[in-house]
């Protein structure tokens, strides 16, 4: 069930919007009415860094990203001049020399 990134955000977003509505009412003494409000504006913005941190660090993503750089490199012509847009793939995973500055 919590395989999916939108039911983890779906519960985020509910569980926080309790929790966050109990905290506006109790802590800042709000009315019921300004506490749910408030804890749903709470909520949507902890859900929405949650989604946030979640799609920037999905290795889902990432291996789409590198399986599609490997097509790329693998249906180009190993016949081109240097210095092309292929040999910059091909040399993405491998570590960089040294600098001496």
């Amino acid at each position: 069930m919590f395989r999916h990134r939108r039911v983890r955000i779906l519960t985020v977003l509910l569980s926080g919007w309790v929790v966050l509505t109990a905290v506006e009412r109790v802590a800042e003494e709000a009315p019921w009415a300004r506490a749910v409000l408030g804890g749903l504006m709470w909520a949507a913005l902890v859900a929405g860094v949650w989604w946030f941190a979640e799609w920037t660090q999905s290795p889902l993503r990432t291996a789409r990203e590198s399986a599609a750089a490997r097509r790329r490199a693998e249906n180009t012509p190993h016949d081109e001049p240097a210095g092309t847009d292929t040999e910059l793939v091909a040399h993405q995973g491998e570590p960089s020399a040294p600098s001496h500055s």
